[in-house]
């Protein structure tokens, strides 16, 4: 079972799964909370990739070969056991879960919403400079009417951004209700990004459904 670290108000009414990138420290994104639910609405779980490198945790490998497709679903199936254990604890049904990731965590993010043998599938996904995995299961299908926020930075580094806008046009193809942010900045889990996530999460508190030109 996946390790996790969390933020737990007296009474959160949804649950927010955050997806660390490549190599990065649950505890750097768990620190950031209050800069995207100030209000704690959420009971915010951020958990450790099993899988390790030189970098540190990670979700699953990359060569010359493209990403390792026995790791991306051994971690889908892990978060999955993660995710229904958390949902059956606190009672909150999957339409209020929202499953969010940066870099790597949100190429998961978005195979957690894609990849129909996925259990208890997310209500929500954002995308955080991240981009749509190469994975065999991969169903854009699974996207329709499904909120997804994809943003991303027009400095970006790491991942380019037009791997991030090409992941926002082909769910927008296929029905999801699609939010696209271009944001200053690189590849940075930092203010930039966590700006547009903010307004996206309150929206959706606020039952509305979310959608930006992807153009």
């Amino acid at each position: 079972m996946l390790h996790t670290i969390r933020r737990d108000p007296d009474r959160a009414e949804r649950v927010l799964f955050l997806l660390p990138g490549y190599g990065d420290s649950p505890g750097y994104f768990l620190d950031r909370v209050d800069e995207f639910d100030p209000e704690r609405r959420w009971l915010v779980v951020v958990p450790e990739p099993r899988l390790r490198s030189a970098d540190g945790p990670i979700w699953y490998s990359v060569d010359e070969n493209g990403l390792d497709q026995s790791a991306l679903s051994g971690s889908l199936d892990e978060l999955a056991d993660c995710v229904g254990r958390t949902l059956e604890d606190t009672g909150i049904g999957s339409d209020r879960l929202v499953i969010a990731g940066f870099s790597q965590g949100g190429a998961l993010a978005l195979a957690s919403l894609l990849v129909p043998s996925f259990h208890p599938a997310p209500g929500a996904v954002a995308v955080l400079a991240g981009y749509l995995p190469d994975h065999d299961d991969i169903d854009l299908a699974s996207a329709m009417d499904r909120p997804v926020l994809v943003a991303h930075g027009r400095d970006d580094e790491t991942v380019d951004m037009i791997r991030g806008r090409s992941a926002a046009k082909a769910l927008d193809r296929s029905g999801a209700i699609v939010s696209w942010s271009e944001v200053d900045g690189g590849h940075r889990f930092g203010p930039d990004l966590l700006s547009p996530f903010r307004l996206w999460l309150d929206e959706l508190v606020r039952g509305e459904l979310p959608g930006r030109p992807t153009a």
